[in-house]
């Protein structure tokens, strides 16, 4: 009974980790091959920094991509509509000089943001027995997209929500990069990797929107030996609230700009 109770506890914590006040929804996707294969038609594609971020589209970045560079898969938080957040992000990987591919779920159609902040308190209204999983097939298909037209380096870079996909990812590429979410150690959200993957987390333990109980860090867990943590303790959900971290990146990704 005990051991019962302990996992029932760890299930409901992990669906409280990605807000403080979570409504399970039942809404459906499309999981259709036709509807995954075209996420990369559905993504804003950057080769450079643009000020008024202004991408490309998929046909233009195979014209126009230096395929040497590596290629960042970016996947958004719940809602994908906090432009400081994204737009710290695309900027620091663009400086890196990696080209920068920002996916975007809820483009297509039968997707919506998952969430809203009220008085404060992240509040989550999503199915995420689905949703999950239907992200991580769009992933796959964006992975393997990148890899038939011939780039060689790929990095996968998820942000609150989307740090949650990229733990369910089975995948191989070049490095994962979680900012701002916790390690979700059970399904139904997340499984043991089945790839070797070298992983870097970003969290704080005072991010508003991720519990106490909920800020939990994957390295040194069991099956996750590929893992690496960064800690901070910023009361704040952006993706760099520590300002250590874009030096932890660096060094990661071995690069030195």
């Amino acid at each position: 009974m005990r051991k019962i109770l302990a996992v029932l506890i760890v299930v409901l914590s992990a669906f409280n980790v990605a807000a403080q006040d979570f409504k399970p929804t039942n809404e459906d996707y499309d999981i259709s091959e036709s509807m995954i294969k075209a996420s990369v038609t559905r993504t804003k594609y950057f080769i450079k920094d643009s000020f008024f971020g202004i991408g490309i589209n998929s046909e233009e970045f195979l014209k126009d991509a230096d395929r040497s560079k590596p290629t960042v898969i970016y996947l958004h938080g719940c809602n994908y509509d906090y432009p400081p957040y994204e737009s710290a992000l695309s900027k620091f990987y663009l400086e890196l000089g990696f080209n920068f591919a920002v996916t975007d779920f809820i483009k297509r159609g039968d997707a919506k943001p998952a969430c809203i902040v009220v008085n404060g308190v992240l509040v989550v209204r999503t199915n995420l027995r689905k949703r999950l999983p239907a992200r991580v097939l769009e992933l796959n298909a964006h992975i393997d997209w990148l890899k038939e037209n011939g780039f060689k380096t790929i990095y996968v870079v998820g942000f609150s929500e989307g740090g949650m996909v990229i733990q369910r990812m089975n995948k191989a590429v070049d490095a994962v990069i979680i900012h701002a979410m916790t390690c979700i150690p059970l399904p139904p959200f997340a499984r043991l990797p089945t790839n070797q993957n070298k992983y870097l987390q970003l969290i704080s333990t005072n991010d508003p929107f991720l519990d106490r109980e909920g800020a939990v860090t994957c390295e040194g867990r069991k099956g996750y030996e590929t893992f690496s943590s960064a800690v901070g303790n910023a009361p704040t959900h952006h993706p760099f609230s520590d300002p250590s971290w874009a030096g932890r990146i660096k060094q990661f990704l071995g690069v030195d700009k």
